[in-house]
C-alpha cells in the first residue's frame, strides 16, 4: 500500500455546468478504468455552503508510473468547463481492519483467515438467462438520468453512490451489477462483498454489451413496452 500513487483534485465549477462535468468525468473515468495500475476513483461533493471546490476527484493508482502512464490515454479533462487542480501524493502509512490482510504474512493472509468472497463476472446473456430462471436479481448501479434514458428490461436500480444504504432493500440471495460499460458494476461487487453479500457478479460490458446482444432493454417513456430485441441465440 505504501507505494500506491494517490491523485487529489480539487475543482472549481459552476452549479448549472456540474452535471455537464460529471458526465464528462464519467467517460474519462470508465477510459482511465481501464488502464493498467487503475485501483479506484471517486468524486466527491462538498457540504459546506460557499465552497471555492464544490467538487473534489480522487484516484488511486498502483504506482506515479501508472498514472502518468494513463494520462497520455486520457488527459486531464474538463478545463473547458471546469478549473482543475491536480495534486499527488504518495501513500505513506496505511491502517488495516484488525480482521483483514496481515501484510507481514507471507501469503497475506493472518493465521486461520478465510479468504473472502469474490466477485465473478457474467456475460451479458448468462446474466438474464439467471435473471428470467429466478436465480439472480440484476442491480442497475448506473446514475438516475442514466437509468432514465436506457435500462435492461429486468433490472433494479440502485446508483454506485448510494449503494452502501440501499443493499438492505435489495433481494437476498445472488447480485448481478451492471453500469455502462463495467467499471462502476465492479465497485458495486466490492461494495456487495464489503457489506457481507456473498454472491456478486459484475455484467462484463455493462449496458453497452447488453444492447449488442439484443438483450431486452426498456426505453423512455415505454416502460411497459420494453424493445425486446433478441439475438438469435437467445
Amino acid at each position: 500500500m505504501e507505494n500506491r500513487h494517490v491523485v487529489i483534485i480539487p475543482i472549481e465549477i459552476d452549479e448549472e455546468r456540474e452535471s455537464a462535468y460529471l458526465d464528462a468525468w464519467q467517460d474519462a473515468a470508465d477510459v482511465m478504468a481501464a488502464q493498467p495500475g487503475f485501483i479506484r476513483t471517486y468524486m466527491f461533493r462538498t457540504i459546506i455552503p460557499g465552497s471555492t471546490f464544490s467538487l473534489v476527484n480522487v484516484a488511486e493508482w498502483e504506482s506515479t508510473a501508472h498514472w502518468e502512464e494513463a494520462m497520455n490515454a486520457c488527459p486531464l479533462m474538463g478545463q473547458q468547463i471546469a478549473v482543475a487542480h491536480a495534486s499527488n501524493y504518495e501513500a505513506i502509512r496505511t491502517v488495516l481492519p484488525a480482521t483483514g490482510r496481515n501484510p507481514g504474512s507471507g501469503d497475506g493472509h493472518t493465521p486461520g483467515h478465510v479468504p473472502s468472497p469474490k466477485p465473478h463476472d457474467l456475460s451479458p446473456a448468462e446474466a438474464h438467462r439467471r435473471v428470467a430462471d429466478g436465480r439472480l436479481t440484476l442491480v442497475d448501479v448506473r446514475e438516475d438520468d442514466e437509468w432514465a434514458a436506457r435500462r435492461p428490461a429486468v433490472a433494479v436500480h440502485a446508483p454506485l453512490g448510494t449503494l452502501p444504504s440501499s443493499l438492505s432493500d435489495l433481494p437476498d440471495g445472488p447480485l448481478a451489477f451492471v453500469c455502462r460499460t463495467g467499471a462502476r458494476s465492479a465497485q458495486g461487487c466490492a461494495q456487495a462483498l464489503r457489506a457481507g453479500r456473498s454472491s456478486v457478479y459484475s455484467v462484463v460490458g455493462g449496458l453497452e454489451a447488453w444492447d449488442a446482444a439484443g438483450l431486452p432493454v426498456v426505453l423512455p417513456g415505454r416502460e411497459d413496452a420494453p424493445d425486446s430485441r433478441r439475438t438469435s441465440g437467445e
